[in-house]
């Protein structure tokens, strides 16, 4: 699976931004982070706009960077005039001639890494980009067992207004690949346009699962370690009942595979 293949998720911007509209609960986290290490800031995976928009609104200094030109050209008209950069790019091959006080994530952008060349690719254009005392901030989902298993049927999910008025109504299936540790999430979003007509729309998306010892391994010997670590974003500590693992890290100097 390339690239391509796996943004249909992310092909209508407009409905993207309907379901993932709310600055909470990982917002507040990284403007809190942005005011207090000061600089500018790098959001990967920007979408469009959900935390990019609030951040630079406060005054924090932001460029948003996405591989959907779609999602860019709709945070760009929800931003108006404000000071932001949009750039689209990979996260895997993007070069930017600065270097930035935080660097951040947003939508699971690294899950979205299938291979462990993905990951260190991600990672050596993080490093290449974050000032000497800067911070990389990862949000990773924390891998249960009810996570790692495969369902036989379509479940419901939830509803969302489209911004055009119409209801869709979102179900799906998930499968997870044990060896890859990779879940693909099929969603189906079914509703009834402006003719009556039933629409579906189906979209893959696969996401790599990361324990939490791999990923500390990953980071140190592609050049990081870890400072600080949170089970939620109150700072809270990771407990088995955590739903996201908060890493934040800075550069190892000089670059150590000890």
């Amino acid at each position: 699976m390339n690239e391509l293949d796996n943004l249909s998720e992310y092909s209508d911007p407009k409905l993207y931004d309907a379901e993932n509209s709310d600055f909470e609960p990982d917002g507040p986290f990284i403007l809190s982070l942005a005011k207090q290490l000061g600089g500018e800031v790098l959001e990967l995976g920007c979408g469009t706009g959900r935390v990019t928009i609030p951040l630079a609104k406060s005054g924090v200094e932001i460029v948003g960077l996405d591989i959907v030109p779609g999602m860019i050209e709709l945070a760009k008209q929800k931003s108006g005039e404000l000071p932001i950069e949009w750039i689209v790019a990979d996260v895997r091959t993007f070069h930017l001639e600065q270097k930035f006080r935080l660097i951040f994530e947003s939508g699971s952008v690294f899950h979205h890494m299938l291979t462990r060349q993905d990951q260190e690719a991600y990672l050596t254009r993080v490093r290449e980009h974050l000032e000497e005392d800067g911070r990389l901030v990862l949000n990773l989902f924390f891998p249960k067992p009810r996570n790692l298993i495969s369902s036989e049927e379509e479940e419901e999910w939830f509803t969302a207004e489209h911004p055009d008025g119409y209801e869709i109504k979102v179900s799906g299936i998930d499968k997870y690949d044990a060896f890859r540790q990779i879940r693909t999430e099929t969603a189906y979003r079914r509703w009834t346009d402006s003719n009556g007509e039933e629409m579906t729309q189906i979209a893959p998306l696969s996401l790599r699962y990361v324990f939490p010892q791999e990923m500390e391994a990953l980071l140190h010997y592609n050049g990081f370690e870890v400072v600080e670590q949170y089970g939620d974003f109150d700072l809270g500590p990771v407990t088995d009942e955590s739903v996201l693992i908060t890493f934040i890290c800075r550069k190892l100097l000089p670059l150590s595979v000890e």
